[in-house]
């Protein structure tokens, strides 16, 4: 409940963190608010980005402070990577669940805008990069063990980076990813998000996870 309680406050991650809380220990299983501290990291993430929006002169200038912008955000996300991977081995905790360590990878989402927006020229040269080469790559990455979670964020983050710079319409993934079934999945994918942690944690106080019970 204390999870839950800070969660409406978008600090779950912090809460979590000061507990010492081990995400992949058994007792977190049984704690149906766990999944909610990616949402602290992305809202605390979501209120320092418009300052430094409106700092660089993007938000008065738009793409003409593109440079500025690209700046600012590579250095801060350069540092956080450097933080996420030392903080790793001696403070998985804070590498884990705080923004300042889990920034990069949501300011990599901007960088990729900006460029995309602006046409650089190494965009032309990621164009040639097949789509579906990415696609496996990201797939595959979810199937490596957990002692590799370092590697397989840092591949999670980039591989989808380049999928989303240089997606073709033409391509066979572009084909997949627009059907119409796969939208419907996507659209429903972040309630789906939301309530799924809940749902499990909640069957473990009670009926237990079984065959049978999936359905329900």
């Amino acid at each position: 409940l204390g999870t839950g309680f800070a969660a409406l406050f978008g600090l779950s991650n912090i809460f979590i963190y000061l507990k010492q809380i081990d995400y992949f220990a058994q007792s977190t299983l049984l704690n149906p608010f766990t999944h909610t501290w990616s949402l602290g990291v992305e809202e605390q993430f979501y209120l320092i980005f418009p300052v430094i929006v409106w700092v660089s002169g993007f938000a008065r200038n738009g793409i003409a402070d593109f440079k500025k912008l690209s700046i600012i955000l590579s250095f801060l996300s350069s540092f956080s990577l450097v933080s996420f991977i030392f903080l790793h081995g001696p403070n998985q905790e804070a590498s884990y669940y705080l923004m300042p360590n889990r920034f990069w990878e949501i300011a990599v989402g901007s960088i990729v805008y900006l460029t995309v927006r602006k046409k650089i020229n190494f965009i032309e040269r990621i164009n040639d990069i097949p789509s579906i080469i990415l696609f496996i790559g990201l797939i595959l990455t979810l199937f490596l063990p957990k002692s590799y979670s370092i590697l397989s964020t840092l591949i999670i983050v980039l591989f989808t980076s380049l999928l989303i710079a240089n997606i073709q319409k033409r391509s066979i993934i572009y084909s997949i990813l627009s059907n119409k079934y796969i939208v419907y999945i996507g659209l429903l994918s972040y309630s789906l998000y939301l309530w799924h942690w809940g749902v499990l944690s909640i069957s473990r106080w009670t009926i237990g996870i079984h065959w049978w019970s999936i359905p329900i």
